[in-house]
């Protein structure tokens, strides 16, 4: 044991994993990046293009024939028709979420794919700094960088650069609207607007910020949360206005489009449960979730952010792609607030962590996410994920 420390306490030891690690990273961020400019199929640039000409982006999901005639939509179908690919739109996003693309549709389909990517690499770094600014701020800045670049290297990560999805845009706001509360970098009136504006872009990934917004519940930031909200249902009717339809029907549209894709999921609910019974599940525990952040201790700030990040993306439909943001559930063992947990269940703790961490990240790659890599996969992370509930739990109890 004392050589292994000692092994790990090595500074050329050290600086050559990070070396390996740096090395696998750019690898991984460079093949995204590379199937970012041939694809980003996942933009949604033809839902949001399809809004901003007064379409209605979810009726076009229904019948992809008429979008694909549409001239305006053309030159983004034909970029993937020429490769022998197809595409067809899904608008699985609420009207307000997709007012936020529409700087994208300004631009070319092709250029758009572009300026995606570069948005997504500065989304990237802004996670990185602001992790270190808040959550992770008690971290050394080796432990940190070996923690950024496992993500950065890791498969997750890599897809969700190349298919061009939401999350990095969205956490990456998430943790701008964590920072500016807690900094409070400007007069308390402007900090609370600038907040809410941070939470309200932050929605784009709603399936996982809208968990982590119970966080804010946690610190009692309500004029925050309404605002936030308030922003989307004013523009959801400014919407509706715009395309004629009702507003209950700019609630429910997006997600018919969404609820065809719940097969396809990774690790969630309704791919373990494969019945309509996973979202009264999903319900509950988000019932329990919000009992947790309004029963919790102050100074459980790390431990609440890593369990809702770890239930965020299984609650509902997300693919495995969408599972980069663990490593950030690190933050509750840097911030060593493991709830009257002794030393070895610490480790025990820490050590299952890496586990999933290592399964998610490389091993369903390699296994190509066989039925039995992800049967593994999914009983370690409900174990782990599991076992961080009960310990909130615990934290609650002990105070009262």
């Amino acid at each position: 044991m004392q050589s292994l420390r000692s092994l790990k306490d090595n500074r050329i030891v050290r600086s050559a994993f990070l070396l390996i690690l740096a090395a696998l990273a750019a690898v991984s961020v460079l093949q995204g990046a590379k199937n970012a400019l041939e694809f980003s199929q996942d933009l949604q640039w033809d839902a949001a293009k399809a809004l901003s000409l007064g379409l209605d982006p979810y009726e076009l999901s229904s019948h992809p024939e008429e979008a694909a005639n549409i001239p305006e939509l053309a030159g983004f179908y034909k970029m993937f028709t020429d490769r022998g690919l197809s595409q067809n739109m899904e608008a699985n996003q609420f009207p307000s979420l997709l007012v936020l693309l529409y700087p994208l549709t300004a631009l070319p389909a092709e250029s758009a794919k572009t300026v995606w990517l570069v948005c997504n690499l500065v989304f990237t770094a802004g996670i990185v700094f602001l992790l270190k600014k808040t959550f992770f701020e008690g971290t050394g800045a080796y432990e940190y960088a070996v923690i950024t670049l496992i993500m950065l290297a890791g498969t997750p990560y890599r897809n969700q650069l190349g298919v061009g999805q939401h999350t990095l845009f969205a956490f990456c706001f998430f943790m701008l609207a964590v920072y500016i509360d807690r900094k409070q970098l400007f007069h308390p009136a402007v900090n609370t607007v600038m907040t809410a504006l941070c939470l309200f872009v932050s929605y784009f990934k709603y399936t996982l910020t809208g968990p982590l917004a119970l966080y804010f519940l946690y610190k009692k930031k309500y004029k925050e949360l309404f605002l936030s909200v308030a922003g989307h249902v004013i523009l959801t009717e400014v919407c509706a206005i715009k395309l004629g339809k009702s507003f209950m029907y700019m609630l429910t549209a997006p997600l018919g489009v969404a609820a065809k894709l719940e097969s396809q999921g990774g690790l969630d609910l309704g791919v373990l449960l494969k019945s309509p019974w996973s979202y009264v599940v999903a319900a509950v525990i988000a019932a329990l979730l919000v009992g947790i952040a309004i029963k919790l201790p102050e100074g459980a700030d790390n431990i609440l952010f890593s369990l809702l990040i770890l239930w965020s993306l299984i609650l509902v439909y997300h693919r495995t792609y969408d599972f980069w943001p663990v490593s950030a559930v690190w933050a509750m063992f840097a911030a060593n607030e493991m709830t009257r947990a002794g030393k070895g269940q610490k480790t025990a703790a820490a050590v299952s962590y890496w586990v999933v961490v290592a399964a998610l990240y490389f091993g369903l790659r390699v296994f190509n996410e066989s039925t039995v890599s992800m049967i593994i996969t999914g009983v370690m992370y409900y174990a782990f994920t599991i076992g961080v509930t009960i310990n909130c739990i615990k934290g609650i109890k002990n105070e009262q």
